[in-house]
């Protein structure tokens, strides 16, 4: 009898395991929120905790597809580099090569394109990226003009702004307030990267942070980059891409949140090593003078974009490629991490439940694809 009641016991307990483990996972994966020195700290663990009743099953499904094969030689986009929505549905693509701006219809039928080659008034010789604003204004950020411009929905030029010496201005991007806020590269004794948020004339107001990107003949192939976008309320969300923090910054300048994730870091091996000096240097490798020093692991962020309800979608570092698509952490307004989500392609906007990517098709000519999401 004792026997028999031993091994009862046994198989009891070993069939208990897993409810154990689970429960005990659960409780250790509680989402902290506390106050130090009045900024606001959210700390999440490494697997998504969402709120009872949250909807975190993510539905995609594709019903737009804009590209090479068009029906017209002014509707085909050759090499589309950003793309965003305005408040109709209307779809706005930033089409590097033809340096236009090329507007469709909710339907994927071609309006009209804005801009133009060349160095003129409403003209673009570099454009990189481009904003649709709160206020139906588009701003558009041109590397190689060193300037920003400001245009209508029509395409009509309200002003340029002059990025004097600054370099690398690649992303301008206006509050509701009319500032403008970027992150531009300084190349002095201290190379780095400042985000700066800038009046309407493209003045520093106040800089959020300031970033080391080299020293000396010294060179890190995975150097921190600053990743940043504008909540609904004008507020910025910063992060660098070696830590998995951002930090929300509002108009004075002051950081009112923090959001923290807790993650397990890829380690870099020589083999990744190897493959990264291949990309950037081919087989000869770096120059005899110069320094490598690689970090011992991957960074943990790639980059994030906001939604229009300020969720974050984080893309982080995965060293296993997905097959079916790109994943994505989603952290939700109150920046609590609720979901991890698989998207077919990297997120360039999401806009009123609507996912828009760009993508390469099987002959590899690029494409812009419209996906409507639902949360289940």
């Amino acid at each position: 009898m004792k026997t028999f009641l031993s091994r009862k016991s046994f198989l009891f307990i070993l069939l208990m395991l897993p409810f154990l483990f689970f429960v005990t996972c659960k409780k250790g994966e509680k989402i902290e929120i506390r106050t130090e020195e009045g900024v606001i700290v959210v700390i999440n663990p490494k697997e998504p905790a969402p709120p009872r009743g949250l909807p975190t099953a993510l539905s995609i499904k594709e019903d737009l597809v804009l590209g090479a094969r068009a029906e017209s030689e002014e509707s085909m986009l050759a090499m589309p580099v950003a793309v965003d929505a305005d408040a109709s549905g209307n779809i706005y693509v930033l089409d590097r090569k033809a340096a236009q701006i090329k507007v469709f219809d909710p339907q994927g039928k071609f309006i009209r394109a804005i801009g133009r080659q060349g160095q003129g008034p409403g003209e673009f010789q570099g454009p990189l990226y481009f904003q649709i604003t709160s206020g139906n204004n588009i701003v558009v950020t041109d590397v190689a003009l060193r300037r920003v411009s400001l245009l209508g929905l029509d395409g009509q030029l309200f002003r340029n702004l002059s990025a004097g010496k600054m370099w690398m201005l690649t992303q301008a991007k206006m509050d509701d307030s009319g500032n403008i806020v970027g992150s531009h590269t300084v190349m002095d004794q201290e190379p780095r990267t400042e985000l700066v948020r800038f009046n309407a004339e493209l003045e520093p107001l106040h800089t959020i942070a300031s970033v080391p990107i080299a020293r000396n003949q010294v060179f890190n192939p995975y150097f921190p980059r600053i990743i940043f976008d504008l909540t609904p309320e004008g507020n910025v969300v910063w992060g660098i891409t070696t830590e998995y923090e951002f930090r929300v910054v509002n108009r004075e300048g002051k950081t009112v949140k923090r959001i923290v994730k807790k993650y397990e870091p890829e380690i870099l091996t020589k083999a990744d090593r190897d493959k990264r000096a291949k990309e950037l240097w081919g087989e000869e490798g770096p120059s005899a003078d110069m320094k490598v020093e690689w970090p011992e692991h991957f960074p943990p962020v790639q980059d994030f974009i906001l939604d229009d309800r300020g969720w974050l979608f984080v893309r982080p570092f995965v060293k296993e490629r997905q097959a079916q698509g790109v994943l994505y952490d989603v952290f939700d307004a109150e920046a609590r991490y609720v979901a991890r989500v698989l998207l077919p392609a990297v997120a360039r906007r999401i806009k009123a439940g609507k996912l828009y990517t760009i993508e390469e098709d099987a002959e590899g000519l690029l494409q812009v694809k419209r996906y409507s999401m639902e949360w289940k």
